[in-house]
């Protein structure tokens, strides 16, 4: 089922958790082959991103907002080009945060 509100900011680690649901995906373009690219995403791990014929990514980073598919790729609904220099320790501290007791909200 779909979320309703803002995508959740994803990394490798909370592929699963988010099947079927529209997210961000904060990422290095690695290689471009076709309609697809592979990504390396905060957390380190290559993922699969299927691309529209009409998007014409870039190297470098990028934020990936598309659907989790069942086979834990990414379809791309649209992306955002970051530039050249992102610290993806911060990216993905940002993600761990999110998904924390913390960053839902729960008082711990």
């Amino acid at each position: 089922m779909s979320r309703l509100g803002p995508e959740p900011r994803i990394n490798s680690k909370y592929l699963t958790q988010h099947r079927g649901e529209t997210v961000r995906l904060t990422a290095k373009v690695v290689k471009l082959s076709g309609d697809t690219a592979t990504v390396e995403t905060s957390d380190g791990s290559s993922l699969g991103v299927h691309l529209s014929r009409d998007m014409h990514i870039g190297d470098g980073f990028v934020e990936i907002i598309g659907s989790v598919k069942d086979d834990l790729t990414i379809k791309a609904h649209t992306y955002i080009e970051l530039g050249s220099d992102i610290d993806m320790k911060a990216v993905n501290a940002v993600v761990e945060f999110a998904h924390s007791g913390k960053g839902q909200g729960v008082l711990v």
